[in-house]
């Protein structure tokens, strides 16, 4: 499989990328705006797994011209694109929606690229994409549980907005397997601008990668359109498939409410 990982230069990224490749994945591409970041990945994974090619291509999500001039460089190189993981996320220093040292377009530009780079991501993959693609969307817990703490309305809400402008995708393109993830709690250098330290340790890095890995296998088809977490147990899953299938179980939605479309 030709996998495309948007923030491929670092922490979920890259564990992705390393996943993906000790997977067998021979063709990996990895989008970001730091060449420095992706040129370590690129490095890390090939290093380590001969038999993949990586691809390092700087380019901004947010910019449409670059997306598009990034994935028409992937496909170039690889031709078509049987996977997408869409990684790349901003969250904005904390601060209370009504506080006065809260700066409005900091706050909007984690919508620039939580939805409308996403919008750019998927718009300029569908160009390059196989028959049957599979689209991965790194998400957050934050999106669909009640406020956690004061000061993340921007990523809460763009991210929010970013799974609604996947499962349209999905809705829209039935060939399109769509799958919307939460990663876990994992460090990385946006994750600071919450917490200055977050416990964890390579093994969670590691799930995340490895999980996605696992979506886009058959034994996962009964998850698309779904959403789910990283640190749930695969067996279990497995064990629900049938009650996953055919209700409204894992589907982003109001409790306590039911409709048919």
């Amino acid at each position: 499989k030709t996998v495309v990982i948007t923030g491929g230069g670092s922490g979920i990224g890259a564990s992705i990328a390393k996943a993906f490749a000790a997977g067998g994945s021979t063709k990996i591409a990895v989008i970001g705006r730091t060449e420095r970041s992706l040129l370590t990945t690129k490095h890390a994974v090939g290093n380590e797994y001969k038999d993949t090619e990586v691809l390092a291509v700087s380019g901004d999500i947010t910019n449409a011209k670059q997306t598009d001039d990034a994935f028409q460089q992937i496909g170039k190189a690889f031709d078509k694109m049987d996977i997408l993981v869409c990684n790349s996320a901003s969250m904005p220093l904390p601060q209370p929606v009504l506080s006065p040292e809260l700066d409005v377009q900091d706050w909007w530009a984690a919508f620039n690229t939580n939805v409308l780079g996403a919008l750019h991501t998927v718009k300029a993959f569908a160009k390059h994409a196989s028959m049957k693609p599979y689209i991965i969307n790194i998400s957050t817990c934050i999106s669909h549980i009640p406020p956690l703490e004061p000061g993340l309305s921007a990523y809460a809400a763009s991210k929010t907005a970013g799974i609604k402008v996947f499962e349209y995708n999905a809705f829209e393109n039935p060939q399109i397997h769509v799958v919307n993830v939460h990663p876990g709690l994992v460090e990385t250098n946006m994750s600071h601008h919450w917490h200055e330290t977050i416990h964890t340790n390579s093994s969670i890095v590691d799930l995340s990668g490895h999980f996605c890995l696992w979506l886009v296998s058959s034994e996962a088809d009964f998850l698309k359109s779904k959403y789910v977490w990283v640190n749930w147990d695969v067996d279990e899953l497995k064990a629900r498939e049938e009650k996953i299938l055919s209700t409204d179980l894992l589907d982003t939605k109001l409790g306590g409410v039911s409709f048919v479309g």
